[in-house]
């Protein structure tokens, strides 16, 4: 009997571990796809995809693939994927959302919170830009130390959390808000609502996942308790913030500092036209990377290992009930 077939779209740097245990149980094509059109030519015959972050399995994908029954995706945010409408055609997902104890051994993407954080505070990549063009100004650079500022830390879950951690080890004074009040610290002061840490911090810091009640939470509302010339660093995702109205805030000279790893819409339109990178081209303090937090040999090797295991167990399980 030939084997079902499983698709990897990117293939840099993939786990071997995790393609020889997949060959355990499935034909897998490892494949670069480059754009849509192949994705749909390849996805059209597989019972299971294992995807990364370049691709939206949209409901035009979903509906070529007739033989879908699984995706695979070794991230916690799943907005790469039309979630509802390949559930409603009976797929299932499997991700790293909810494991918990697991994430919590993956420090990347706090690693990368706080090199932005330096990096924004610092102004590392404007005194860079600058002394290429010649020029040698330490005044237009002058920062605070980190243990005279206090950071906000927006959800306190596992990335919040580690970050609370380094925080600490900085001597920052350290505060945070999440929607479940029941999480609780030992060494950051709850806030009871968003606006009162917005306006208690220095530094914000968002780690809150998306989903229809936190899309846009950062919004112009809640930008506007903001302390003046506070900073603001996103490793989330990017609809979570209003990028309008922190541009509003940049041009009327109210934010001293915006770092992300993330956009809106990253995958599905011209970055060009985002305001953030209109901001970062006009000279504002603004640092940009391209979705790399969780991006380390490291993390992407653990993760792509976890996702397999998970998967082949619940696949084994489908088996001896089929």
């Amino acid at each position: 009997m030939a084997k079902r077939k499983l698709l990897i779209t990117e293939s840099l740097d993939f786990s071997p571990q995790a393609i020889n245990h997949l060959k355990s149980r499935f034909e897998v094509i490892v494949k670069d796809i480059e754009d849509e059109e192949e994705l749909l030519h390849y996805i059209k015959d597989v019972e299971v995809v294992f995807i990364r972050l370049k691709f939206k399995i949209s409901d035009r994908v979903i509906d070529k693939a007739n033989h879908l029954k699984y995706i695979l995706t070794a991230t916690t945010g799943l907005d790469h994927i039309d979630l509802d409408y390949f559930e409603s055609k009976g797929g299932q997902i499997i991700s790293l959302k909810g494991a918990y104890d697991f994430l919590a051994t993956i420090p990347s993407t706090a690693e990368h919170t706080w090199g932005l954080m330096l990096a924004l505070l610092r102004y590392i990549p404007l005194s860079y830009t600058s002394v290429k063009k010649g020029e040698w100004n330490r005044d237009c650079f002058k920062s605070h130390n980190l243990n005279s500022l206090k950071l906000g830390i927006l959800g306190l879950g596992r990335v919040g959390k580690q970050v609370e951690i380094y925080a600490k080890a900085f001597g920052m004074e350290t505060g945070y808000y999440d929607t479940d009040q029941a999480k609780k610290s030992d060494c950051s002061k709850q806030y009871e609502s968003a606006v009162k840490l917005f306006e208690w911090a220095d530094v914000i810091s968002i780690h809150i996942p998306l989903n229809e009640i936190n899309t846009c939470f950062v919004d112009e509302k809640l930008l506007s308790h903001i302390k003046s010339n506070a900073y603001l660093i996103n490793t989330s995702r990017g609809a979570i913030v209003d990028e309008i109205a922190i541009e509003k805030l940049f041009r009327n000279g109210k934010l001293k500092g915006y770092a992300t790893d993330v956009l809106t819409n990253e995958m599905h339109t011209d970055i060009k036209d985002n305001p953030i990178v209109n901001l970062a081209n006009s000279n504002f303090n603004v640092i940009i990377t391209p979705h790399i937090a969780g991006c380390t040999y490291e993390s992407m090797q653990m993760t792509e290992d976890f996702i397999t295991k998970s998967f082949l167990q619940k696949y084994r399980s489908y088996e001896k009930k089929a």
